[in-house]
């Protein structure tokens, strides 16, 4: 996963791959929350169910390219709404009882 620091503020949003090696892989995004100055814990789990890769780096490589879509507009002056309306509008849902699985590539499942 790649760290984007979006929108500014207590959550911190990373681009990724929700899935796993011979099951395909969804785009994701990972939402952080801070706890404190340096302590940031899991809040949330968007993913892209409608598209499913063989390949990790290219489910990554568009889940950034919809964050980045998603910060422009904060970047243009827009609301954090926005920011949630932009993901959602590209067709993110939201993930309940996700984990997170630690690999050499990273990734969440």
């Amino acid at each position: 996963m790649r760290q984007a620091e979006l929108p500014a503020g207590r959550f911190r949003y990373e681009s990724g791959s929700y899935g796993g090696p011979g099951r395909s892989y969804m785009l994701s995004i990972l939402c952080y929350k801070q706890l404190e100055a340096d302590s940031w814990m899991e809040h949330s789990c968007l993913v892209k169910p409608d598209a499913m890769f063989t390949d990790e780096d290219a489910a990554v490589a568009i889940a950034e390219e919809h964050l980045a879509a998603a910060h422009a507009l904060r970047a243009d002056g827009g609301t954090i709404q926005d920011f949630a309306l932009s993901l959602r509008h590209a067709g993110y849902k939201n993930v309940t009882d996700f984990r997170i699985v630690g690999s050499a590539s990273g990734g969440v499942v």
